[in-house]
């Protein structure tokens, strides 16, 4: 601890040696956080009208947002108004990086007394205080500071003893410029990003349009409301006057793929057979297969051999507790030779000669392709299912062959790019966090993010 000696109260201790600083073989003066941090406790608010917005932190310094919205009159607890330019965070889950500055956008937004806030010291630049209590380095030593009755959902961090956390903290203009070159890197990915974006939509938008074009301009009374098929979530809805716009002729899959729903796991020590790989629902995404974690069931060799996918396969996720992702598929390549399916996952075999596999899918995570899907799909216990036999009769435009390929394999080639571009990304953002921790905590920094899509808190 560079000789410095610490006194902690004894009720404080949790462990003989308790961690209170992050490894570190930083050059800069260490300091404890209740030297450039003040707590903040905003006066309860009881609001006994209109709506009220609740804010939580995501994990892994992505931020604040807007957890949930409820009407005043059915608060039952104390809550505290967010304080625009106060460092903040989730007791519960300050070991998952969930700190966050508060901007002007969130003025008049409320958290509960879960959220603590505080002031920062002109000495500390306020975003580089932001970024070394949500850097991995400083969260082991949260981690290890945290307490509760189970380790992983409560495992809160007192503000007593977040206060006593050390921190190194260099003078304010080198605060200032390690900031200026997180930022730089960070914002070199959001403009990245946003072209990724830009590129897919567009060629979406182009493959959508050469199947079902754009909606005529219509004349009507009463309320009518005029939009691409592609932005429309229904067939039809109310006061929505449209037109279908095919520009191909129509097939329902059944008529253009052999369509059969997989076989359910059997209970534990009841199958029998050999162990085949199967596929299931959660490794069917939207456009590409996730194979890192395949399992295996028993079943007969008859039946195994009934249920093997083919290359060219068209897979569909046959329930979820999304309606927006009841329905989503991917194009099996035979990664796997002998992989059988379970009843998770529809299977839809093309017929090669009238369609496209890859077509078919890009037509189907498309969102006029979805769209009969989203509507025929029913709900048992919060799940949405859409069966076989209603697969079957969903909708497909079908173009000329040689149509359908080069659609396909333009939003393809899109798509490529935008991953290629989206890998960047996340490259160039853990670059940013990496030198970071590096310049703050040096060589023994921690520099692994698992998590670069950061779920909320």
């Amino acid at each position: 601890m560079s000789g410095k000696t610490q006194a902690l109260r004894w009720a404080l201790l949790d462990k003989w040696l308790p961690p209170t600083t992050p490894r570190t073989t930083s050059e800069w003066e260490t300091v404890q956080l209740e030297d450039v941090l003040s707590p903040l406790t905003p006066r309860p608010m009881v609001p006994d009208t209109g709506n009220v917005r609740f804010a939580g932190v995501k994990w892994y310094g992505e931020g604040l947002f807007i957890r949930e919205e409820r009407a005043a009159g059915t608060l039952t607890a104390k809550c505290y108004p967010l304080m625009p330019g106060a460092l903040v965070y989730n007791r519960l889950f300050a070991w998952k990086q969930a700190f966050a500055l508060v901007g002007d956008e969130f003025d008049g937004v409320v958290v509960s007394n879960e959220f603590p806030q505080f002031t920062i010291d002109s000495q500390a630049n306020p975003q580089y205080i932001r970024l070394v209590c949500a850097s991995r380095s400083f969260a082991d030593t949260v981690l290890a500071r945290s307490s509760g009755s189970t380790a992983v959902s409560r495992n809160r961090l007192a503000v007593a003893d977040f206060l006593t956390l050390d921190i190194p903290l260099p003078p304010t203009p080198v605060q200032d410029d390690l900031v200026a070159s997180f930022t730089r890197v960070m914002n070199d990915a959001d403009h990245l990003q946003a072209r990724a974006a830009e590129l897919i939509n567009d060629a979406r938008g182009e493959f959508e349009a050469a199947l079902v074009g754009s909606i005529a301009k219509t004349e009507q009374s009463g309320m009518c409301r005029i939009a691409y098929f592609r932005d429309l979530l229904r067939w039809d809805g109310p006061a929505v006057a449209i037109q279908r716009g095919w520009l191909w002729p129509e097939a329902a899959l059944a008529d253009v793929a052999d369509i059969r729903l997989g076989v359910q796991i059997p209970r534990k020590g009841t199958g029998t057979g050999e162990p085949y790989p199967y596929l299931r629902a959660a490794s069917v995404q939207r456009g590409w297969l996730d194979l890192d974690d395949v399992k295996t069931m028993r079943v007969s060799s008859a039946q195994a051999e009934a249920l093997r996918l083919q290359a060219g396969d068209v897979v569909f996720v046959e329930g979820n507790g999304s309606s927006a992702e009841v329905g989503r598929c991917a194009v099996w390549q035979n990664k796997i030779a002998f992989c059988i399916h379970q009843n998770s996952v529809v299977r839809a075999r093309p017929n090669t000669d009238v369609a496209d596999p890859m077509f078919l899918a890009c037509w189907f995570n498309s969102t006029p392709g979805s769209a009969y899907v989203r509507e025929h799909a029913t709900t048992t216990s919060g799940l949405f299912h859409i069966g076989a036999g209603k697969l079957g009769a969903a909708p497909v435009p079908l173009p000329p062959l040689e149509v359908q390929q080069r659609l396909a394999a333009n939003l393809m080639v899109a798509q490529q790019e935008a991953d290629t571009m989206a890998a960047k990304v996340e490259a160039l953002r853990l670059q940013a966090k990496t030198d970071f921790e590096s310049a703050v905590f040096g060589a023994s920094a921690t520099q692994v993010y698992e998590h670069p899509t950061a779920p909320w808190a």
